[in-house]
């Protein structure tokens, strides 16, 4: 089972560069510092897995026409709705 911070840096994985740098110059200084460190840590991701955790994160309301603003409240809703900040190093 992934974690949810592991399921962030696929999701930007599957975004791409473009859509995810907006994303990330929204969060604050913890959050990235949460955040890069798994993204560099992504080697291959197998498409079942791209699939499943896509298919969580539409399921949260994941849609392609949103703004960055309301990607990163989408994944942050993987948190519990929290910043990950506040969540990394806790439960997560």
């Amino acid at each position: 089972m992934l974690k949810p911070l592991q399921k962030v840096a696929i999701i930007f994985a599957i975004v791409g560069f473009e859509k995810g740098r907006s994303i990330i110059e929204l969060m604050d200084s913890d959050e990235i510092k949460a955040v890069v460190p798994e993204i560099r840590k992504l080697i291959e991701i197998s498409p079942e897995v791209q699939q499943q955790v896509w298919a969580e994160f539409t399921q949260l309301g994941y849609q392609d026409n949103m703004r960055p603003s309301e990607i990163l409240s989408i994944i942050r809703l993987l948190f519990g709705g929290s910043k990950i900040s506040d969540k990394v190093g806790r439960r997560f």
